[in-house]
């Protein structure tokens, strides 16, 4: 049988420099965050679900840092009847955002979205709008400039650390509150939140699991332009999901694009390959950005599974050779009941013009049935990766997939053995 996920690539250890950033992120593991509402900052005056708040982050050259969010409970959310959580991790040129935390609190999830950068809501009282103009930096915020620009200072000097510290402080908040099941709090990270969330479950394996879209570990690898911003000393040996991901036993659901610009379809492989529980959905023309990337419909429902909700995606069970291509075996949620096997496949290697693939990917497509198909690998291929796509019975305009990782000719062999 052959591995879904399969990488030339493999994760390569912890050093000194990740043993003390486990010990700086076991004490931020160990803290709970003063918390302040801001009910003059509260989103949605006819949603009171929602709230603004501040809590304390890790603190900046003796001074309190403050962070800025957005949080909101499912209106039976209790003590008595606490719901899952959710830790919601904004991208570059991203905020807190009140009406990503709204979408999980109506799936019945309590949520919290937080502003990692230092900034804070300046528009009117009582409102919200999305908007950068209404995003400024807040005052109360404490926290070393750039992302990597200071990689080379100790770890309390460098706005990454902060920026992961907020992913486990939030995680902290969700977990100390009564209305919240403990067990059942996961998290997503859109883009360079996603990269964040990578990170942070290296160091925070108390999450139920995770959900990051578009760019998680191995950047290095990556062939995309953008990819070179994670190369050189103090980055990819310390910032790098990879160097940990051997070791996190949390399930990691990772979801990219197949032509994303600013994270391969190699990479994306190498990540899931390198997770004990990983798993990647390779998504066709997925375009990227806050709002696409909030609303992946196999998210939530991997969300639903991992806390008790049964099985809501389409699963490839297994993969095997037979011939000129190859016979995959799936299962199919209670809400779809037809699906087509695909072998997405391109003809050149992954070649980036500027930010954009150079060759966009083929699709053969069969109809399955049974639960299984055979898919014919072209003869002219040179990566290509399986997916099942489905369309629900209640919204027949969604279509939910489910993929393999990127094989070449090398990792098709690898698997084989």
């Amino acid at each position: 049988m052959k591995k879904l996920y399969v990488s030339e690539f493999s994760a390569t250890g912890a050093n000194e420099k990740t043993d003390a950033l486990k010990a700086l992120f076991a004490r931020v593991c160990a803290a709970v965050p003063a918390v302040r509402f801001c009910p003059e900052r509260d989103p949605f005056p006819s949603d009171g679900r929602i709230r603004a708040l501040r809590f304390s982050g890790l603190s900046y050259q003796e001074k309190e840092n403050s962070v800025f969010a957005y949080t909101g409970f499912p209106e039976n959310a209790s003590a008595s009847s606490p719901v899952p959580g959710m830790v919601l991790v904004h991208g570059g040129g991203g905020h807190a955002y009140a009406e990503w935390v709204r979408y999980w609190v109506d799936h019945g999830f309590a949520a919290l979205s937080f502003d990692g950068f230092g900034q804070t809501y300046t528009g009117p009282d009582h409102t919200y709008e999305p908007s950068l103009d209404f995003w400024k930096p807040d005052p109360d915020a404490h926290i070393p400039p750039g992302g990597f620009s200071f990689a080379d200072k100790p770890f309390t000097e460098q706005g990454f650390t902060y920026y992961v510290a907020d992913v486990i402080l939030a995680h902290n908040l969700l977990r100390a509150d009564r209305r919240v099941i403990r067990e059942k709090i996961g998290a997503t990270g859109i883009s360079w939140g996603g990269f964040a969330l990578s990170v942070a479950v290296c160091y925070d394996r108390r999450f139920a699991f995770a959900a990051p879209v578009y760019i998680g570990g191995f950047m290095d690898v990556s062939k995309t332009p953008w990819g070179t911003c994670f190369r050189g000393p103090g980055i990819t040996d310390v910032w790098d999901a990879k160097l940990l991901s051997a070791e996190v036993e949390t399930p990691v659901h990772f979801f990219n694009g197949d032509g994303d610009p600013f994270f391969d379809a190699n990479a994306s492989t190498a990540y899931a390959a390198a997770l004990p529980n990983g798993a990647l959905t390779l998504l066709p023309g997925f375009t990227h950005g806050q709002t696409e990337g909030a609303a992946v419909p196999e998210l939530l429902r991997f969300a639903e599974e991992q806390t008790g909700g049964g099985t809501r995606n389409i699963k490839i069970v297994s993969l095997a050779a037979e011939g000129d291509g190859a016979a995959l075996r799936f299962s199919l949620p209670s809400d779809v009941n037809r699906a087509d096997a695909c072998v997405y496949y391109k003809t050149e290697d992954l070649i980036y013009d500027g930010k954009y693939l150079r060759e966009l990917w083929s699709c053969a497509r069969t109809r399955a049935s049974g639960g299984k198909a055979f898919v014919r690998i072209p003869p002219e291929a040179r990566l290509f990766y399986f997916a099942v796509e489905g369309r629900t019975q209640g919204d027949p305009d969604t279509v939910l997939h489910a993929a393999t990782g990127v094989f070449t000719g090398k990792t098709w062999r690898a698997a084989e053995q």
